[in-house]
């Protein structure tokens, strides 16, 4: 014959759970999510409420299921969207340095004409054109050679952090995501990437972010 039991709702995941009459007031792990709870007490007649002890990161999950992190959808789509164009940038940069006929050098030299009808570099005498167009394409090329792929590493990086926010895991990655945005390291001029950085990491330092990845 089966002892009597109570039937008591997981303070966490509001999982139906019978105790048994001897364990009421004792610490009790719901079999469902795993959190910990104070059995309730018969007071005049009724049962006094559960007492959470400690939640689970699956009863964190269990207890919120669909519920939108709304503060964390900015730097959610900050980083992805930052992300994904900067792995476009960056990918299509590295393309066209090695597939240009004249190589990085040959690519940089291309791009002296937009550079300085932007105001980059300094004047220079027609007679010495030509010499000065080959050193500074020289200095640029060699400057992209490391800048784009560092460039492109740091944007993958802030990708895959969005998609740790989206998916509610990796919570060290998506704080390093964060870093690198603010740190405007996927772009150089990424201030969007940077504002979604630095909100990011707010978020995920506080109760709610960490609430999110179920720490």
């Amino acid at each position: 014959m089966n002892p009597p039991t109570e039937v008591i709702a997981c303070p966490a995941c509001k999982h139906l759970v019978r105790v048994p009459l001897d364990w009421l007031g004792q610490q009790v792990q719901c079999p469902e999510c795993q959190a910990l709870f104070r059995a309730p007490v018969r007071v005049d007649g009724q049962l006094t409420s559960a007492e959470l002890i400690a939640r689970s990161a699956s009863s964190t999950r269990l207890s919120h299921p669909h519920r939108p992190d709304v503060m964390l959808l900015l730097p959610t789509f900050g980083l992805l969207l930052c992300g994904v164009a900067g792995t476009i940038v960056n990918v299509w940069t590295l393309y066209a340095m090695s597939t240009h006929p004249g190589g990085a050098h040959g690519w940089a030299k291309d791009q002296l004409p937009y550079l300085r009808k932007i105001g980059l570099g300094e004047p220079t005498p027609p007679e010495q054109q030509a010499a000065q167009d080959e050193q500074d394409a020289d200095q640029i090329a060699r400057l992209h050679r490391w800048l784009i792929p560092a460039s492109l590493l740091a944007s993958v990086v802030t990708l895959l952090g969005g998609l740790a926010i989206a998916l509610r895991r990796y919570y060290t990655l998506a704080r390093i995501a964060c870093v690198v945005a603010a740190l405007n390291l996927a772009h150089g001029c990424c201030l969007p990437g940077a504002l979604a950085g630095l909100w990011g990491l707010l978020m995920l330092n506080s109760e709610e972010g960490r609430e999110h990845f179920g720490i």
